[in-house]
């Protein structure tokens, strides 16, 4: 009797070894309350939105002469109006010179001179224009293109001059959107502290719009001709939570250059959904 006693229990023993056993290799599988979301912080919106985007494009379409712009949103992505149209660069270039000159200098090993240093600055700071024919001189086309070969410009052209520079909207934005990359490691922060100093006669456009909400690393461009005023502006907005989106606006055929900044204005307005 007591040997019976003893199986049944040996029993009972194996049958709650085996339940214990089934529950804890479920467990696993489970979702256990701690690894769940419980953030009521919302992700900052995708701008430009899609009717910012809509807007955006159809006031560009209103406007007197040639429009064209890119953006790269904060996901990451190319929406463009007219963008892989081609346009004299004006003073747009004067970024790239910047980039690809300092990037020789980082190659060779050698320190910015200080002569050429106060180039650099007059040229971004007041777009000034011998200063970027003295930087050019050590640059040149092959300089200049083989920086947009690394930028993965499509529709880049020089030939003979920093004046010459051909462009597209598409390419700019990439290349804006790129910065950090396509700029040597050391001197990076230069860069961006350059692109922030611009002088404030020349901050219209997207700055106006922009520096309320955003960090705002920008360069633009002008020139009267014959058919009216060229105006263009690119620019790459950062925000301290990561959010970040590039900007570029180019002009043809404006009546004047104040209507020029205006539709950059306007269509940064409207991408930045103010």
């Amino acid at each position: 009797m007591a040997l019976g006693l003893l199986v049944v229990a040996a029993l009972v023993a194996v049958v709650l070894l085996v339940g214990r056993s089934q529950t804890t290799s479920a467990e696993p599988n489970a979702v256990a309350p701690s690894t769940q979301s419980t953030s009521s912080e919302a992700s900052p919106p995708r701008l430009p939105t899609i009717s910012g985007l809509k807007t955006a494009k159809l006031f560009a379409a209103r406007r007197a002469g040639r429009v064209s712009f890119a953006v790269v949103d904060t996901s990451g992505a190319l929406a463009c109006y007219r963008c892989r149209s081609n346009y004299h660069s004006a003073s747009i270039v004067k970024a790239m010179l910047l980039v690809s000159y300092l990037n020789h200098v980082s190659s060779r090993g050698e320190p910015l001179p200080a002569d050429h240093e106060a180039y650099l600055e007059s040229m971004i700071r007041r777009s000034d224009n011998d200063a970027a024919t003295a930087i050019y001189a050590h640059v040149g086309d092959k300089g200049l293109s083989e920086l947009a070969a690394q930028a993965e410009m499509a529709d880049f052209r020089v030939s003979g001059s920093w004046g010459s520079a051909q462009i597209t909207a598409a390419d700019q934005a990439r290349f804006f959107t790129d910065l950090d990359v396509l700029t040597a490691p050391e001197y990076r922060d230069y860069v961006l502290a350059l692109l922030t100093s611009i002088s404030q006669e020349q901050s219209w456009g997207i700055p106006e719009v922009a520096r309320r909400q955003w960090q705002t690393f920008f360069k633009g461009g002008w020139l009267t001709h014959e058919d009216g005023s060229l105006v263009h502006q690119v620019a790459r907005l950062k925000k301290k939570n990561g959010s970040a989106l590039t900007i570029a606006v180019l002009t043809d055929g404006s009546p004047n250059d104040e209507y020029g900044r205006e539709t950059i204005r306007g269509i940064a307005d409207r991408l930045l959904g103010h």
